[in-house]
């Protein structure tokens, strides 16, 4: 049985990540904005554990973070949380790019500071990024989105090296378009059929694979596609009179 700290529990890809992990009889310490219950899981409250932090605001994390590793003794962290930004880089503010870059690279970071000595103490640990096509090949209004997600795989290359010495596994799951509520909020979201978009439990298999590989390979990388990239753009929303 591990016990997994995991960003971004509530919903799409972490939520169907939190779901396998404790149908597997792993413990959960969830952290985001919010919280779910645990019904919701179809778990009791012993194996779930959560924290609300909000990931954007990286000044607060230290100090958030020590009593959850002061109390849990966590051999397995998946940084997930993420937002996405798109669009033209002159149309947005600045803490508008200080924010995204925030949560999808330097808050990761700073919880891996203060994981990796809780981490270092067990036979075996495992950290799992949740990356994106997007740090692969930069695109069209991605230059926000991407950079961070660039930034998030090279960290993940780095590590892979610096903790192979600890016996702890780190890698990087890097899925297309997922069918979350990622897009909500975003302009664009994926075509209408089945064959255009990922389901959230594809990428939670991902990271299971990674996290039950064997203590002498490690899963560097995992690139997950739809079998078809179609794209398209929202109808505008009509302003209310």
């Amino acid at each position: 049985m591990r016990t997994v700290l995991l960003t971004g529990h509530t919903g799409g890809i972490g939520l169907a990540c939190a779901k396998q992990l404790l149908s597997q009889e792993h413990n959960v310490i969830g952290i985001s904005r919010t919280t779910i219950e645990s019904t919701q899981l179809q778990t009791n409250q012993e194996r779930l554990h959560q924290y609300s932090i909000d990931l954007s605001q990286p000044a607060e994390l230290d100090g958030a973070l020590k009593p959850i590793f002061s109390k849990h003794a966590i051999d397995a962290v998946i940084c997930n949380a993420g937002e996405g930004l798109f669009g033209s880089i002159e149309n947005f503010s600045a803490s508008q790019i200080e924010s995204n870059v925030a949560i999808n690279l330097i808050s990761p970071l700073i919880l891996l500071r203060n994981a990796m000595s809780e981490l270092k103490k067990h036979e075996r640990s495992d950290i799992i990024f949740i990356g994106s096509e997007s740090s692969l090949k930069g695109g069209r209004y991605g230059s926000v989105y991407s950079a961070s997600k660039f930034g998030l795989r090279g960290a993940a290359q780095s590590l892979r090296y610096e903790c192979a010495g600890s016996n702890c596994h780190v890698g990087i799951v890097q899925p297309g378009m997922v069918n979350t509520g990622f897009f909500d909020d975003l302009a664009f979201k994926p075509g209408p059929h089945e064959n255009h978009s990922l389901h959230a439990s594809n990428i939670a298999d991902a990271v299971l694979s990674m996290l039950n590989a064997p203590d002498n390979a490690v899963i560097e990388e995992i690139v997950v596609n739809p079998l078809q990239h179609v794209v398209q753009k929202k109808e505008a929303r009509k302003k209310k009179q």
